[in-house]
Parts: C-alpha cells; structure tokens; sequence
C-alpha cells in the first residue's frame, strides 16, 4: 500500500502544478524542437536505446534554417521530411500546378489529408517564394552569398565515474565538439566537424592530431548534368534498403508508412562515427529520364582482433560499432580493419514509374572471422563481398506498388553455409492505397535469408540486420468521428535461425495503436499503445526459450501555442514472460517550455519533473528529453526516483547564440548510479552541457 500512496501523492502533486502552469499561459510567438521530439522519442522506443540517430535531426535544423520552398514542384526535398506521406507531398504538387506558387505556406490548411499534427510538424520546414528557373548562379555567387554556420559545444557527469575515479580511461570528462558548415541554400555544402567524446583523449594516433573524430564533405547540386556530387564522408541510400542503405532508416514511427525514400547522395552527419562512406561519389543526369550514380569508398573500420584462423594472418572477429576510444582496449581497435566500396547505381524515372539496379563491391583488407557460436554460424567470413539488386515504384492514381530484390555473393568458406541449400537473398515487397484524404493502408513484405550478407543493408524490421528475417507489416491511418484520429500497426515476424540469445528459431508479434483527439484549439490529448511479444532463451536452458510479452501505455495532454508550450504524461510499462514474475513500471512527468521571441534578443526556458517507479530492467522505460543540437537524450528509466531539468536558449544578437541544459536524476534507494567503468558511487547524477552558436 506504501507503494500506491506514494504514487497517489505524487500525482496529487503533478495535477496541481499542472493546473498552475495552465492558469498563467499568456500569447506571443514559439519554436524549439517540437518538430521533431516526438519522432525521436518514438524511435527510441521502438528500439529500446538510448541511442538516437543524429542525422535525422541534423537535416531537420538545416531545414529549419533554409524553409524548403513548397512552390518548387522540381525539387524532391519534401520527399526529406520523414513525417509527410507520399499522397501527401503528391496533393502539394497537385494544388500547385493547377492553381499557381502558393502565396503562403498557411495555404496548406487547405489542402485534403492534412491533420493539424501534420501540419504543425511541416510549418516550420515549409516557405513560399517565387521559383525563377532561368537564373543561372556561379561559383563565385554561391560563395559571396553562402551562409556560414560554427557550432561549438561541451557536455560533462559529475560526479565522476569509477573509470575517472580509477584512472582507467584514458582522457578528462568533458565532452568538446565543433561543426563548421558553410552552405548556399541546397545548391553548395561544406562541413569539417570535431568531436572527442567523455574519456577520450586528444591523442596523435589519428592522421590529423586532436580530436579523436573529424568529419567533413563537400557537395555540389544541380550543375549541368552533374546532379549531385560529394567528396569526403557520405552516405549512400537506394531502393527500400535490401541493396544498400546507410545511415537513418526510420520505420512505422509516428505516422510514417512502411515505403522509403532513397536518397541517394547524402553527407554523413557531423558525428557520426561509424557506419559512414568516405571517398567520393556523383549522381549523373544522363538524359532527364535517366541518372546513373557512381561510387567510391576508401575507410578504416574499428574492429576486434580475432583469435580464430591461420596465425600468419591478422583476422579480425567483428567490426566496433560504437565510436568509443577511452580504454586501452578501445583505443587498440580503432581504425584496425581498412574497407574498399566501389559500385553503381541506375536509376530511370518516366512518369509514375522508377526502375532502379544497384550493385557493389567490398573488399577488406584483413579477413573477418567471427567467433564460432551456433546463432552465428550463417554469419559473413571473408573479405571480399559483391551485392547487387533491383527496385521499382509504380504509382496508380492512389496506388503505390513498391519492392526491391537482391542477393549476394562472397569468399565464405562455412561448410554449413555451402551446404545448407539456401539462397542468399533479401526482398522487400509493399504497397500504399489512399482510400481518401483521411484513410490510407500500407502492407509490406519482407525477407531475409540467413545466409544473405551485406554490410550495408537496412530494410524495414525488428532486427538491426537485414539477414535472417521475415515478416509482413501493415499500417492504417483513419479519421474516427469527433476528428480523432487514429493509427495502427502491426507486424508479425520469425527469425529462420538463432539469434544472439536466442538459440532457436523464433517468431513474434507487435501491435501498436495510437488514438489522438484535438480537445479545443492548440490543445492535444492522445493514447498510445504498444504490445510486443517475442521469445528469448531460459534461464539454465541453453537451447529451450520461452514467450517474453512487453506492454507499453502512454497518456499525454499537449498545449502548444504562441510563447508556451506544456506537455504533461502518464507512462505504464508491464513485461511478463513463462518463467519468472512480472514487472511494472510507471512513469509520470510534467513539462514547460517559454518562448519568447518577440524580443530583439529572444530567449526559451523549458522545465520538466519526472517521477518514476520502474520495477525491473524488462519494463525500462524511454523517454525523449529537449536537449541541445548534436546532444540528444533519452534516458532509459529504471528503479525509483526523480529526474528533472532545464534548457535555456538564448539568442545574444543576429549572429551569435548560446544554449545551456542541467539535468539532475535522484535514485532514493539507490547508493550508486550504473554498473561497470560507468558506476557512480552516488545517489545523485548531474548532466551538464553548454553549447555556442555564431553565424556569419
């Protein structure tokens, strides 16, 4: 009962500061990052890390800066923002050209199939201006008129951690990062970037001494039959992913359907670490139905030395995805394993059909031999691998036919992989109908076979690799009575062959629901629900596993309109599996954000307090915090206790502005925060980050 009580109090507690807050909002003007908060809490969510992706992010703030202009029917850009629908960017195009440039962007109110969420997610991206076709722009323009972007920032925990405390990492406990990014609108970007994360050292085992990471690329658009070209880190993304995609692949967050949009050419983010192109690429425009990318990649991996094979040659275990360098043991894997890309894309578009064929080739330097247990034995052994593969997308009128086939080939020499009759191949196959501006239906298919290998593939799934998986998706979104809104999903899924604790095949479920309902003008209230349910091995039972089922409720109440914005939520979590007892989990938080813009110097304050009660790591919940640009956070909950924070922004002139976020998690009945190099002998973590901002 103490339990209850605590938590009646709590809420008591949150209900009045709640009705506080709601008494004193007054009107002004807003934006902060509401645009893409929760989409990146969603994805988080889903799967269940505290890691982000950051290039997602990273394009939506450019866009920020540099609208997209709607009346430019030519330009493909709306297809970059992952909330908006096929059928909805065709519907912009379609009122466009029947009824001339849209004088504002309020006009999109009147369009069909756009909700208000939409629409408050879009506004901000979105400009109106005229679109002159014959102004032909030089070099020497772009560089006179190019805007000039420097981001510099810092992040430390106090107190310190085991690994300081111990002197086992390597370097001090600040976080120091910096993003130089010159462009001109989308026609020219330059970027170089910085980043040495908590614990790494600035050290001389890179080629350029410093920081432990650089990034940096170059881009051109639209230049005669040059339609983009790129020297430096890259990401490539063609099809539906089954061939090759890298970088963000977002899926059945939010309102986004299961068809993707490959981008192509596109720069790697500011920091990203791992999974990037280096070298350079360009998109050709052979004849305007016709365009053929080319590419080249030269890059040294992070990768773990294996103790497997002939000694007289350095093999390597598995490639190391996570960009940390504190350790001596990190810092010995780092730039170990040099990797070789080259291959071709074609791309032919006519009217409502795109025929696409992808094909490349990897060779590494050193062989990859990853350690013998039975979920792995289909895994890639080698060091040369080819991939190739097909996509189409056919529209018929509300129709949308999309898929893409490939298969691979390599020097594996797995006795059981030769023998095992399967055909390395992957396919994803699916379909969008848009029975009217408020109902729309996608189903997709997918497969993976466990003897299909590429190193850079990422369809749409449950698993983070595209081997050794198949499934069927559908996603629905309609209109209720009363204007609710309503979407869903479900995905059904089974794993032909073990998995990382999981030494059996498998197969699984998830449903997800969301029912969202504008109460009066500016003001929210929606429900979400998520059940999940999987299988995992037994305690003491090395090839016997039992149903594992996870349930996820969320309530929320959002009023976001001028210089406020306050968001309150109720969070339920209840994992549950055969052989032991179920645990919960509760989460209940108040937020404030003000944004005062109307000032010549304008500013935003943004507040939360969180309180949760989290039985068991099984019912962890994740929750997205505000955070500055290149920091994301959503802490995963466990435990019981108290987090709250607050972020302030602050634009000091025209050109220069400054940000700064503390954030406190109280754990009462707890004598330490985390585990391992990362404990903190502590009841109390404090999170402090400072960022600067100078454009010129």
């Amino acid at each position: 009962m103490h339990w209850y009580n605590l938590i009646i109090r709590r809420c008591l507690l949150l209900l009045c500061f709640l009705a506080l807050l709601w008494i004193s909002v007054p009107a002004a003007a807003q934006e902060d990052d509401r645009a893409w908060s929760s989409l990146l809490e969603q994805w988080a969510e889903q799967n269940e890390s505290e890691t982000v992706p950051d290039d997602v992010v990273e394009q939506l703030q450019e866009f920020l800066e540099n609208p997209i202009n709607i009346n430019d029917t030519l330009s493909d850009e709306l297809s970059l923002l992952p909330f908006l629908t096929d059928f909805q960017r065709t519907v912009i195009r379609a009122y466009i050209t029947q009824n001339g440039p849209m004088a504002s962007p309020n006009e999109l109110f009147l369009l069909n199939g756009f909700d208000s969420v939409t629409l408050q997610l879009l506004l901000p991206f979105v400009c109106t201006e005229p679109v002159d076709a014959t102004k032909h722009l030089t070099l020497r323009q772009m560089l006179h008129d190019g805007r000039s972007n420097l981001r510099i920032g810092s992040k430390t925990v106090r107190p310190l951690s085991r690994a300081y405390n111990e002197d086992i990492y390597e370097g001090s406990p600040f976080r120091l990062y910096f993003r130089y990014k010159f462009s001109y609108g989308n026609r020219l970007s330059l970027q170089l970037s910085g980043d040495k994360d908590a614990g790494e050292s600035f050290h001389n085992q890179s080629p350029i001494p410093g920081f432990d990471y650089y990034g940096y690329h170059l881009m051109f658009n639209d230049f005669g039959i040059v339609r983009r070209a790129i020297v430096g880190k890259y990401q490539l993304q063609f099809g539906q992913g089954a061939t090759l995609w890298s970088g963000y692949a977002p899926w059945m967050t939010g309102s986004m359907p299961l068809w993707r949009y490959g981008q192509g050419i596109r720069p790697a983010s500011a920091f990203c670490e791992y999974g990037y192109l280096r070298g350079a690429a360009t998109t050709l425009r052979i004849i305007p139905s016709l365009e053929l990318t080319l590419f080249y990649s030269h890059v040294r991996r992070d990768a773990t030395e294996s103790s497997y094979g002939d000694d007289s040659i350095l093999c390597f275990q598995s490639i190391y995805n996570s960009g940390y360098h504190r350790t001596e043991n990190e810092i010995s894997k780092e730039d170990r394993l040099t990797e070789q890309l080259f291959g071709g894309h074609l791309q032919y578009r006519e009217g409502n059909l795109s025929l696409g064929a992808t094909a490349f080739h990897t060779q590494l330097a050193n062989p990859l031999i990853p350690v013998s247990y039975p979920y792995n034995i289909y895994a890639f052994s080698g060091q040369r691998l080819s991939n190739g593969g097909v996509d189409f997308t056919y529209r018929i009128r509300r129709l949308l036919l999309f898929g893409e086939a490939a298969v691979s080939a390599d020097d594996s020499s797995t006795a059981v992989r030769r023998t095992s009759g399967l055909c390395p191949m992957a396919a994803v196959a699916g379909m969008q109908l848009h029975l009217n501006a408020n109902n729309n239906i996608s189903v997709a298919y997918r497969y993976g076979s466990p003897t299909y290998h590429n190193l850079h593939s990422n369809t749409i799934g449950q698993s983070s690799s595209t081997q050794n998986e198949e499934g069927v998706a559908f996603y629905f979104s309609t209109r209720l009575p009363f204007y609710i809104l309503l979407q869903g999903s479900a995905d059904f899924f089974r794993y032909p062959w073990m998995r990382y604790r999981v030494y059996s095949p498998s197969s699984g479920v998830e449903y997800r629901l969301l029912l969202s309902k504008e109460l009066m003008r500016f003001t929210t209230l929606s429900c979400q629900y998520r059940y999940k349910a999987s299988q995992r091995n037994s305690d003491g039972q090395l090839y016997s596993i039992e149903d594992i089922r996870r349930q996820q409720l969320q309530l929320s109440l959002d009023y976001d309109h001028n210089s406020w914005r306050l968001l309150s939520r109720a969070v339920f979590s209840l994992f549950d599996c055969d052989d032991h007892s179920s645990q919960h989990g509760l989460l209940l938080f108040q937020e404030a954000t003000y944004r005062a813009t109307r000032l010549s110097r304008p500013f935003s304050l943004g507040v939360r307090l969180a309180l949760f009660n989290v039985s068991g790591y099984d019912a962890r919940i994740y929750t997205y915090e505000s955070d500055l640009m290149y920091e994301f956070a959503v802490p995963m909950l466990t435990g019981r206790g108290v987090r709250g924070y607050f972020i302030y922004r602050h634009e000091l002139g025209p050109r220069l502005s400054v940000a700064f976020k503390y954030a406190v998690s109280y754990y009462p009945d707890s004598e330490s925060i985390g585990s391992g190099y990362d404990l903190i002998a502590s009841d109390r973590r404090h999170d402090i980050k400072v960022q600067m901002r100078y454009r010129f």
